[in-house]
């Protein structure tokens, strides 16, 4: 591999990887897994993905990384933070909240047991790093679909980016992945800008000097808490050298945005539809049955009926009024 190419790979998957009490498992859920983790052997890769917020107490972002050397593929599923998901006997059971309240291994426990596949790795960020990152490589240029206006003098917050082609820098590029306010859709939303976001990193880290990918590389190693191995990512990801990372398949977990009896926001996912994900995109060997997924039904609610009925329905049927 050219030695520019293989700084390539390495930089944008780290970057790339930024933007990014336990619970007893109960027996269904551990001897499905444990059945899948045995046939899949080393097949595909699944790194969860988790940006922090300032406070380190909720995850802004969540996504499911997938890499398959074999195929030389590689897909992003995104969990909406606002997501319901039983981890917890407490009443605040947002997803955004599991990685304090779990850790980082019972999480990825929790979720392999969930998804029906292994999911062996986690990347942590604190998002207020994304800006000394993107400043490493001089900013990104991509094209803004929404104005972003939103001041939070709590948090010592003022997002002022406007509509159109843009260039961004570190402080700015920080402030488009956490915007959210503006989106009628709020959660939605940001995920489909964090989409471009990384479509726009991809192509500036493809002309970027080998100096500046450099300097971008020490940006990162200072900010990304993970158990995978320096050496494992090069030799995971220079599988994916050639790959075109700006076209990128990504998805988020279908499902639809529903109140709870308290009158907060959540996202409810679809298990059909998750399933359906889940095969697509998280590149299990052999395809998961709908039992498979969520055997024990933490992203259920059955005594909320709202909630429910968006967790049962057909995929097709959605959204739900």
């Amino acid at each position: 591999m050219p030695k520019r190419n293989f700084i390539v790979t390495v930089a944008f998957f780290l970057i790339f990887v930024c933007l990014l009490a336990a619970i007893p498992a109960q027996a269904a859920g551990v001897q499905l897994l444990a059945d899948r983790t045995k046939a899949e052997g080393s097949a595909a890769t699944r790194i969860l993905v988790l940006g922090r917020d300032a406070s380190k107490k909720l995850t802004d972002s969540m996504f499911l990384l997938t890499v398959d050397p074999r195929q030389k593929l590689a897909t992003v599923l995104q969990i909406p933070r606002d997501t319901y998901f039983e981890y917890t006997d407490r009443d605040y059971k947002k997803i955004n909240g599991a990685l304090t309240s779990l850790g980082e291994q019972a999480l990825l426990d929790t979720l392999s047991a969930s998804f029906g596949v292994p999911i062996r790795y986690f990347c942590i960020l604190d998002l207020d790093g994304v800006d000394s990152m993107v400043d490493a490589i001089g900013g990104v240029d991509l094209y803004n679909p929404v104005p972003m206006h939103y001041v939070d003098s709590a948090q010592n917050l003022e997002i002022d980016i406007p509509q159109g082609q843009i260039h961004l820098d570190g402080k700015q590029a920080e402030h488009f992945v956490r915007y959210r306010a503006g989106y009628a859709d709020a959660d939605l939303g940001r995920l489909d800008a964090q989409k471009l976001f990384l479509k726009a990193l991809g192509q500036k880290c493809q002309v970027c000097s080998p100096f500046r990918l450099l300097s971008l590389l020490a940006s990162v190693l200072t900010s990304v808490q993970t158990n995978l191995g320096f050496a494992q990512a090069v030799t995971l990801f220079a599988s994916l050298e050639s790959f075109p990372f700006e076209e990128l398949p990504s998805a988020t977990v279908p499902g639809q945005a529903a109140y709870g009896s308290s009158g907060a926001s959540y996202y409810v996912l679809n298990r059909e539809g998750a399933a359906r994900a889940v095969n697509e995109f998280l590149l299990p060997t052999t395809p998961i049955t709908l039992a498979e997924f969520d055997p024990n039904g933490l992203f259920d609610r059955e005594e909320h009926s709202a909630f429910h009925k968006i967790y049962i329905a057909s995929e097709g049927d959605l959204p739900i009024s």
